[in-house]
């Protein structure tokens, strides 16, 4: 007998806090010699940054994070392992090394081996940094809800952490495709579930039903705009329909029927509307949104996400980048800068925190900081130079010409990401429509 240990701090009214926290304690009981507990967060623990404290109090043996959680724990360790120096920064350094040398022969088609002096980086560095982390006996991290990003999944593999991609939609209960331990490729959202299909089409504007399956992206992390389209599930999995309230009127009942249409075609397959590919090796790989993609003047579709990804890369000092660009002459971007207090669930102060209250002593503030001529080159250094990255900016008509830095940091309190800490993209075009418009 066996007992695993689930913490559970997103909403369970989600459909990810409902099959982690809910559904798997019941179906493992009642499948296998082991029994699952559950421990729930205090509800102040995302917007007050203590999610650690309860990470270490439960250590978890199965541990789910939205992207934006695993960020905010790397961010964390960072800050910590830059005030490190001397003999501890070498021996740090040297142990995630080997940590990072054996997550790489853990992809698949690899061996899976451990470099020489791996044991000893384990004993004296990686196995002290995962229990300070609470995470010493998480045997299954995964990740979901939005895109994490492939530097994310190599800071925890160079700790020893494994944090497997899962994807799908509340609308096909949870996550149809899946990335395990023994089979995960960083970049990638896995393998179709047992029992399920998963498919690429190029879909038809007009009629949902006619469409052309893609062709497998001979190479996985270029895929050609042909070997790209709309990922598509069907199985039992899928939604019955979205349910309409008769008593709300014809009307309502009609656009729900609407809703339905559009969702699920003729043949059963469920349209998430996301944009992807599928490689040879059967796994399956986001590209885009397609309610996300930007139209540009010339007619193009740029999908923003790798190209914000890349800037926050160059510039570790930024907290969240949106492009904006869509039906306009030419692209531009707001930037959020880290400052304290800001967790995802709360937007935090003006006060600057981490690499931003670095980068610019002379800077304590965010408005000393849009003023500021060193925060300013170092954002168009980093956006220049994603500008001339093919493998995230593939054309001139997604290059970004313009930006402004915002005075408050993206937040669920301030409406511009969901409760799972997704970017909602519409909503920030609204409130800063004026700060937009002057970029034009």
């Amino acid at each position: 007998m066996e007992e695993g240990r689930i913490l559970s701090y997103l909403p369970l009214s989600h459909v990810a806090g409902m099959m982690v926290d809910i559904i798997v304690p019941v179906v493992v009981t009642a499948t296998y010699p082991a029994w699952y507990t559950v421990h729930f967060a205090r509800q102040y623990d995302l917007s007050k940054g203590t999610i650690g404290d309860r990470l270490r109090a439960v250590r978890p043996t199965m541990f789910l994070g939205v992207p934006r959680v695993w960020e905010k724990i790397a961010e964390k360790m960072k800050a910590m392992g830059a005030s490190t120096k001397g003999l501890k920064k070498a021996i740090a350094t040297f142990a995630k090394g080997k940590g990072l040398d054996h997550a790489k022969h853990c992809q698949l088609g690899e061996d899976g081996a451990y470099p020489g002096g791996y044991g000893v980086a384990e004993k004296l560095v990686l196995s002290k940094i995962k229990a300070a982390l609470g995470l010493d006996q998480c045997k299954f991290g995964f990740t979901g809800a939005a895109p994490i990003t492939v530097d994310t999944l190599e800071y925890f593999g160079q700790l020893g952490i494994q944090i497997n991609e899962v994807y799908g939609m509340s609308e096909c209960t949870g996550a149809t495709t899946w990335s395990l331990d023994r089979a995960h490729v960083w970049g990638s959202c896995g393998f179709a579930s047992a029992g399920t299909e998963v498919k690429v089409f190029k879909v038809d504007e007009q009629n949902l039903t006619k469409k052309t399956e893609c062709p497998r992206a001979s190479n996985f992390f270029q895929p050609s705009e042909a070997e790209q389209g709309e990922i598509c599930f069907r199985g039992r999995h899928i939604m019955m329909g979205y349910m309409a309230n008769p008593k709300m009127g014809k009307s309502h009942v009609q656009e729900i029927e609407k809703k339905n249409r559009d969702a699920i075609d003729e043949e059963g397959w469920l349209h998430s509307g996301d944009k992807g590919c599928c490689g040879e090796n059967g796994m399956f790989r986001i590209t885009g949104r397609y309610k996300e993609l930007i139209m540009g003047a010339g007619g193009e579709n740029i999908a923003p996400v790798p190209i914000e990804d890349n800037i926050k890369k160059l510039a570790p000092f930024i907290s969240n980048v949106m492009m904006v660009g869509d039906k306009r002459k030419y692209n531009t971007a707001l930037v959020s800068l880290k400052c304290e207090g800001a967790t995802g669930e709360a937007p935090g102060t003006n006060k600057l925190a981490g690499e931003a209250k670095l980068l610019d002593p002379s800077c304590t503030t965010i408005e000393e900081a849009q003023e500021s001529k060193v925060f300013n080159e170092a954002i168009t250094n980093a956006i220049k130079a994603t500008n001339e990255n093919g493998m995230c900016c593939p054309s001139a008509a997604a290059k970004i010409q313009k930006f402004k830095i915002l005075p408050v940091d993206f937040s669920v309190q301030g409406e511009e990401l969901t409760a799972t800490l997704k970017l909602k993209r519409s909503t920030v075009d609204k409130k800063y429509k004026d700060l937009i418009d002057s970029m034009y």
